[in-house]
Protein backbone atom coordinates (compact mmCIF):
# COMPACT_ATOMS: atom_id res chain seq x y z
CA UNK A 1 0.00 0.00 0.00
CA UNK A 2 1.70 3.07 -0.95
CA UNK A 3 2.04 6.17 1.66
CA UNK A 4 2.76 9.24 1.84
CA UNK A 5 2.48 9.83 5.38
CA UNK A 6 5.20 10.09 8.10
CA UNK A 7 3.83 7.47 10.25
CA UNK A 8 3.42 4.28 7.24
CA UNK A 9 3.23 1.70 10.27
CA UNK A 10 0.65 3.52 11.74
CA UNK A 11 -1.00 3.87 8.45
CA UNK A 12 -0.34 0.07 7.96
CA UNK A 13 -1.90 -0.92 11.27
CA UNK A 14 -4.69 1.05 10.93
CA UNK A 15 -5.90 -0.63 7.63
CA UNK A 16 -5.08 -3.95 8.88
CA UNK A 17 -7.41 -3.94 11.60
CA UNK A 18 -9.77 -2.00 9.69
CA UNK A 19 -10.12 -4.74 7.90
CA UNK A 20 -9.61 -7.70 10.37
CA UNK A 21 -12.36 -6.29 13.04
CA UNK A 22 -16.08 -6.50 11.88
CA UNK A 23 -17.29 -2.88 13.28
CA UNK A 24 -20.43 -2.30 14.42
CA UNK A 25 -21.81 -0.12 16.83
CA UNK A 26 -21.44 -2.08 20.37
CA UNK A 27 -17.85 -3.22 19.15
CA UNK A 28 -15.59 -2.74 21.81
CA UNK A 29 -13.04 -0.69 19.24
CA UNK A 30 -16.18 0.94 17.43
CA UNK A 31 -15.54 4.40 18.66
CA UNK A 32 -11.65 5.15 18.05
CA UNK A 33 -12.36 3.25 14.56
CA UNK A 34 -14.73 6.37 13.95
CA UNK A 35 -11.17 8.22 13.77
CA UNK A 36 -9.79 5.65 10.93
CA UNK A 37 -10.07 6.61 7.11
CA UNK A 38 -10.17 3.49 4.92
CA UNK A 39 -6.69 3.93 3.89
CA UNK A 40 -6.06 3.19 7.39
CA UNK A 41 -4.92 6.80 8.08
CA UNK A 42 -6.23 8.59 11.26
CA UNK A 43 -7.61 11.48 12.67
CA UNK A 44 -4.55 12.56 14.62
CA UNK A 45 -6.10 15.15 17.00
CA UNK A 46 -9.11 13.23 17.30
CA UNK A 47 -7.53 10.04 18.88
CA UNK A 48 -4.95 12.32 20.70
CA UNK A 49 -7.81 14.32 22.29
CA UNK A 50 -9.26 10.65 23.49
CA UNK A 51 -6.09 9.58 24.60
CA UNK A 52 -6.02 12.44 26.78
CA UNK A 53 -9.38 11.85 27.96
CA UNK A 54 -9.30 7.52 28.74
CA UNK A 55 -5.71 8.27 30.14
CA UNK A 56 -7.23 11.02 32.78
CA UNK A 57 -9.92 8.14 33.50
CA UNK A 58 -6.81 6.06 34.65
CA UNK A 59 -4.79 8.64 36.43
CA UNK A 60 -6.04 7.08 40.08
CA UNK A 61 -3.90 4.55 40.39
CA UNK A 62 -4.20 3.16 37.26
CA UNK A 63 -2.03 -0.15 38.08
CA UNK A 64 -3.79 -1.73 41.04
CA UNK A 65 -7.41 -0.39 39.49
CA UNK A 66 -6.46 -2.61 36.58
CA UNK A 67 -5.07 -5.73 38.80
CA UNK A 68 -8.39 -5.59 40.45
CA UNK A 69 -9.63 -6.69 36.95
CA UNK A 70 -12.52 -4.26 36.71
CA UNK A 71 -13.76 -4.35 33.21
CA UNK A 72 -14.32 -0.76 32.43
CA UNK A 73 -10.63 -0.50 33.08
CA UNK A 74 -9.77 -3.13 30.84
CA UNK A 75 -11.47 -1.35 28.44
CA UNK A 76 -10.45 1.73 28.91
CA UNK A 77 -6.44 0.50 28.25
CA UNK A 78 -7.44 -1.76 25.39
CA UNK A 79 -9.01 2.06 23.61
CA UNK A 80 -5.70 3.83 24.53
CA UNK A 81 -3.65 1.21 23.92
CA UNK A 82 -4.80 0.66 19.97
CA UNK A 83 -5.17 4.60 19.41
CA UNK A 84 -1.29 4.34 20.70
CA UNK A 85 -0.95 1.90 17.80
CA UNK A 86 -2.78 4.30 15.64
CA UNK A 87 -0.83 6.86 16.13
CA UNK A 88 2.89 5.48 15.52
CA UNK A 89 3.45 4.42 19.19
CA UNK A 90 3.75 0.79 18.95
CA UNK A 91 6.06 0.29 21.85
CA UNK A 92 3.40 1.75 24.19
CA UNK A 93 1.16 0.10 22.64
CA UNK A 94 2.27 -3.31 23.15
CA UNK A 95 3.33 -2.31 26.81
CA UNK A 96 -0.22 -2.07 28.07
CA UNK A 97 -1.59 -4.57 25.64
CA UNK A 98 0.27 -7.18 27.21
CA UNK A 99 -0.07 -6.99 30.53
CA UNK A 100 -3.95 -6.75 29.90
CA UNK A 101 -3.94 -9.74 27.59
CA UNK A 102 -1.94 -11.63 30.29
CA UNK A 103 -4.15 -10.48 32.87
CA UNK A 104 -7.71 -9.59 31.58
CA UNK A 105 -10.54 -12.03 33.16
CA UNK A 106 -12.92 -11.48 29.27
CA UNK A 107 -12.01 -13.71 26.71
CA UNK A 108 -13.51 -10.95 24.78
CA UNK A 109 -11.05 -8.20 25.94
CA UNK A 110 -7.82 -10.76 25.75
CA UNK A 111 -8.87 -12.02 22.22
CA UNK A 112 -9.06 -8.23 20.60
CA UNK A 113 -5.97 -7.42 23.17
CA UNK A 114 -3.80 -10.40 20.98
CA UNK A 115 -5.14 -9.25 17.66
CA UNK A 116 -4.37 -6.09 17.81
CA UNK A 117 -0.87 -7.18 18.89
CA UNK A 118 -1.11 -10.02 16.35
CA UNK A 119 -1.56 -7.00 13.75
CA UNK A 120 0.92 -5.00 15.38
CA UNK A 121 3.14 -7.70 15.04
CA UNK A 122 2.65 -8.64 11.94
CA UNK A 123 3.17 -5.23 10.43
CA UNK A 124 6.46 -4.68 12.37
CA UNK A 125 7.00 -8.06 10.24
CA UNK A 126 7.57 -9.86 13.92
CA UNK A 127 6.28 -13.05 12.80
CA UNK A 128 7.55 -15.64 15.84
CA UNK A 129 5.65 -13.19 17.94
CA UNK A 130 3.02 -12.48 15.61
CA UNK A 131 2.41 -15.92 15.41
CA UNK A 132 1.94 -16.61 18.91
CA UNK A 133 -0.54 -13.96 19.43
CA UNK A 134 -2.57 -15.06 15.92
CA UNK A 135 -3.24 -18.66 17.44
CA UNK A 136 -4.70 -17.02 20.83
CA UNK A 137 -6.71 -14.14 19.12
CA UNK A 138 -7.93 -16.62 16.79
CA UNK A 139 -9.10 -19.27 19.99
CA UNK A 140 -10.18 -16.82 22.31
CA UNK A 141 -12.61 -15.05 19.41
CA UNK A 142 -14.14 -17.86 18.08
CA UNK A 143 -17.24 -17.53 20.00
CA UNK A 144 -17.22 -13.93 19.22
CA UNK A 145 -18.25 -14.19 15.38
CA UNK A 146 -19.22 -10.48 14.90
CA UNK A 147 -16.46 -9.19 16.58
CA UNK A 148 -13.40 -10.14 13.91
CA UNK A 149 -13.60 -10.63 9.99
CA UNK A 150 -12.59 -14.32 9.84
CA UNK A 151 -11.48 -13.61 5.85
CA UNK A 152 -9.39 -10.84 6.65
CA UNK A 153 -7.66 -12.58 9.67
CA UNK A 154 -7.05 -15.55 7.81
CA UNK A 155 -5.40 -13.86 5.02
CA UNK A 156 -3.00 -12.19 7.56
CA UNK A 157 -2.50 -15.24 9.48
CA UNK A 158 -1.57 -17.26 6.55
CA UNK A 159 0.70 -14.14 5.48
CA UNK A 160 2.65 -15.07 9.06
CA UNK A 161 2.74 -18.58 8.65
CA UNK A 162 3.91 -18.20 5.59
CA UNK A 163 7.14 -16.07 6.22
CA UNK A 164 7.93 -18.79 9.05
CA UNK A 165 7.35 -21.33 5.98
CA UNK A 166 5.13 -23.21 7.94
CA UNK A 167 3.67 -23.81 4.58
CA UNK A 168 1.71 -27.13 4.81
CA UNK A 169 -0.05 -25.89 7.80
CA UNK A 170 -0.59 -22.23 5.76
CA UNK A 171 -2.37 -24.49 2.60
CA UNK A 172 -4.68 -26.53 5.37
CA UNK A 173 -6.20 -22.73 6.45
CA UNK A 174 -7.00 -21.16 3.27
CA UNK A 175 -7.72 -24.51 1.92
CA UNK A 176 -10.46 -24.87 5.31
CA UNK A 177 -11.75 -21.12 4.48
CA UNK A 178 -12.09 -21.75 0.61
CA UNK A 179 -14.52 -24.99 1.08
CA UNK A 180 -18.18 -24.43 -0.06
CA UNK A 181 -19.69 -22.39 2.05
CA UNK A 182 -21.84 -25.50 3.05
CA UNK A 183 -19.09 -26.27 5.57
CA UNK A 184 -19.11 -22.52 6.97
CA UNK A 185 -22.73 -21.40 7.55
CA UNK A 186 -21.12 -18.31 9.16
CA UNK A 187 -19.33 -16.99 6.54
CA UNK A 188 -20.29 -14.97 3.20
CA UNK A 189 -20.54 -16.54 -0.10
CA UNK A 190 -18.12 -15.54 -2.39
CA UNK A 191 -20.49 -13.57 -4.86
CA UNK A 192 -20.67 -11.51 -1.92
CA UNK A 193 -17.37 -11.12 -0.65
CA UNK A 194 -15.31 -11.42 -3.97
CA UNK A 195 -12.27 -9.30 -3.22
CA UNK A 196 -11.37 -10.72 0.00
CA UNK A 197 -12.03 -14.86 -1.49
CA UNK A 198 -9.94 -13.64 -4.97
CA UNK A 199 -7.21 -12.58 -2.22
CA UNK A 200 -7.19 -16.01 -0.37
CA UNK A 201 -7.22 -17.48 -3.88
CA UNK A 202 -4.23 -16.02 -4.49
CA UNK A 203 -2.28 -16.27 -1.58
CA UNK A 204 -2.99 -20.21 -1.74
CA UNK A 205 -1.48 -20.07 -5.48
CA UNK A 206 1.56 -18.45 -3.71
CA UNK A 207 1.81 -20.87 -1.38
CA UNK A 208 0.75 -24.34 -4.11
CA UNK A 209 3.84 -22.67 -5.86
CA UNK A 210 6.16 -23.55 -3.41
CA UNK A 211 5.22 -26.57 -2.41
CA UNK A 212 5.67 -26.63 -6.17
CA UNK A 213 2.17 -27.83 -6.78
CA UNK A 214 2.26 -26.15 -9.87
CA UNK A 215 -0.78 -27.28 -11.67
CA UNK A 216 -3.02 -26.53 -8.39
CA UNK A 217 -1.42 -23.20 -8.42
CA UNK A 218 -2.62 -21.94 -11.54
CA UNK A 219 -5.89 -23.34 -10.70
CA UNK A 220 -6.37 -21.27 -8.06
CA UNK A 221 -5.23 -18.21 -9.60
CA UNK A 222 -7.66 -19.04 -12.35
CA UNK A 223 -10.18 -18.80 -9.34
CA UNK A 224 -9.35 -15.52 -8.37
CA UNK A 225 -9.71 -14.27 -12.13
CA UNK A 226 -13.21 -15.48 -11.77
CA UNK A 227 -13.84 -13.56 -9.03
CA UNK A 228 -11.75 -10.44 -9.98
CA UNK A 229 -11.26 -10.80 -13.73
CA UNK A 230 -9.62 -7.15 -14.23
CA UNK A 231 -6.84 -7.64 -11.65
CA UNK A 232 -3.50 -6.77 -13.14
CA UNK A 233 -1.67 -8.65 -9.98
CA UNK A 234 -3.51 -11.65 -10.52
CA UNK A 235 -2.72 -12.09 -14.14
CA UNK A 236 1.12 -11.35 -13.25
CA UNK A 237 1.30 -14.46 -10.51
CA UNK A 238 -0.01 -16.48 -13.20
CA UNK A 239 1.86 -15.70 -16.06
CA UNK A 240 4.98 -16.44 -13.92
CA UNK A 241 3.38 -19.15 -13.14
CA UNK A 242 2.61 -20.69 -16.85
CA UNK A 243 6.29 -19.40 -17.17
CA UNK A 244 7.44 -21.94 -14.71
CA UNK A 245 5.52 -24.47 -16.47
CA UNK A 246 6.90 -23.11 -19.53
CA UNK A 247 3.30 -22.56 -20.73
CA UNK A 248 4.77 -19.70 -23.07
CA UNK A 249 2.09 -19.00 -25.13
CA UNK A 250 -0.79 -18.76 -21.83
CA UNK A 251 2.49 -17.35 -20.12
CA UNK A 252 2.74 -14.83 -22.97
CA UNK A 253 -1.15 -13.44 -22.77
CA UNK A 254 -0.71 -13.23 -18.74
CA UNK A 255 2.35 -10.95 -18.75
CA UNK A 256 1.26 -8.45 -21.29
CA UNK A 257 -2.08 -8.11 -19.66
CA UNK A 258 -0.48 -7.39 -16.58
CA UNK A 259 2.51 -5.61 -17.90
CA UNK A 260 -0.12 -2.78 -19.62
CA UNK A 261 -1.64 -2.18 -16.10
CA UNK A 262 2.12 -2.61 -14.14
CA UNK A 263 4.65 -1.03 -17.08
CA UNK A 264 7.54 -0.15 -14.47
CA UNK A 265 7.59 -3.97 -12.87
CA UNK A 266 11.04 -5.04 -14.19
CA UNK A 267 10.83 -8.58 -13.54
CA UNK A 268 7.51 -8.68 -15.06
CA UNK A 269 9.02 -7.40 -18.21
CA UNK A 270 12.71 -9.72 -17.87
CA UNK A 271 10.22 -12.60 -17.43
CA UNK A 272 8.25 -11.45 -20.50
CA UNK A 273 11.04 -11.40 -22.71
CA UNK A 274 12.38 -14.34 -21.98
CA UNK A 275 8.89 -16.22 -22.80
CA UNK A 276 8.72 -13.89 -26.51
CA UNK A 277 12.17 -15.56 -26.98
CA UNK A 278 11.37 -19.00 -26.30
CA UNK A 279 8.18 -18.42 -28.36
CA UNK A 280 10.53 -17.07 -31.00
CA UNK A 281 7.86 -13.97 -31.76
CA UNK A 282 9.23 -10.20 -32.78
CA UNK A 283 9.32 -7.78 -29.66
CA UNK A 284 6.08 -6.47 -31.14
CA UNK A 285 2.78 -5.83 -28.35
CA UNK A 286 -0.28 -7.47 -29.54
CA UNK A 287 -3.38 -5.22 -30.00
CA UNK A 288 -5.86 -5.45 -26.81
CA UNK A 289 -8.36 -7.65 -28.06
CA UNK A 290 -6.06 -10.48 -28.74
CA UNK A 291 -5.83 -10.99 -25.07
CA UNK A 292 -8.72 -10.34 -23.76
CA UNK A 293 -10.30 -13.86 -24.96
CA UNK A 294 -9.07 -16.86 -23.36
CA UNK A 295 -7.65 -19.36 -25.92
CA UNK A 296 -7.18 -16.30 -28.34
CA UNK A 297 -3.69 -16.51 -30.42
CA UNK A 298 -1.61 -13.38 -29.53
CA UNK A 299 -1.04 -12.47 -32.94
CA UNK A 300 -4.36 -11.95 -35.29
Amino acid sequence: MPLSSPHPLAEEVGYALSQALTLHPTHPLAEIFSYVNDDGSSERTHLYTRVISWSSQLQCSPRTRFYKNQEHTQYLLLQRRTAYALLGAPEQARQDLHALAEHSTSDLMEGLSCLVLAILTTEQDRYPEAHTHWERALMLLQPYKNTRDLLACTWYYAKVLIQLRCLDKAHRILTDILLPATHHPGLPRQEERAEAYAELYAQRGGVCSLLHFHQEAIEDLNAALELQPTCPRFFSIRGLLHAKQQHWQAAYQDLWRALHEMPEDQELADCLFVVMQRLGTQLVVPTSPAIKTKGRAAHE
